[in-house]
């Protein structure tokens, strides 16, 4: 798939984001958080009212943090991914993805929409010449966990994601 162009399946297209598509992700992401919250009512509530302005520096600034595809049905966006380069110097190659964010509507859920939008990011990897895509999930999120395995994905248990938060660092 050519990341450069629009990919139409079942009338489902992905393409990458553009800066005209935040408000669409605005709202793709507040459905997502309120996915999360239903699964998991003591789930701590995230600042809504920066969400929109950090994504528009965040993915359509001068110091881009992340890349996405955009899923698009009938002209409604249905579902988004977001994903950022990285590098494991472990690993012959080295060059990776890591998908921060994917979610499909609930009611394309089932639909093909996630696989397409892993497709893409799978053929961006391996367009920059990378090997391995990496993402968490959540241990509460299982029907993402069974998504990805249907991919062929698989749990890494001997590396624990770690978090280093910002009030904990030397001032």
């Amino acid at each position: 798939m050519a990341i450069d162009k629009l990919t139409t399946l079942r009338g489902i297209s992905v393409r990458p984001i553009k800066r005209t598509d935040v408000d669409s992700l605005v709202q793709l992401h507040l459905e997502f958080e309120r996915y999360l919250k239903a699964i998991d009512k003591s789930r701590p509530q995230y600042a809504r009212n920066t969400y929109r302005e950090r994504l528009i520096n965040d993915g359509f600034g001068r110091a881009r943090a992340f890349n996405g595809f955009i899923a698009i049905r009938d002209g409604l966006p249905i579902g988004y991914v977001f994903y950022h380069e990285g590098y494991d110097p472990d690993e012959m190659n080295g060059r990776v993805l890591y998908v921060i964010d994917l979610y499909v509507t609930k009611k394309e859920r089932n639909s093909g929409v996630g696989r397409l939008l892993m497709n893409a990011v799978a053929s961006t990897c391996i367009r920059i010449g990378g090997i391995d895509v990496y993402f968490g999930v959540w241990t509460k999120n299982k029907p993402a966990q069974m998504f990805y395995k249907k991919l062929g994905a698989i749990e890494v248990h001997d590396v624990p994601f770690m978090r280093w938060k910002k009030k904990q660092w030397p001032s």
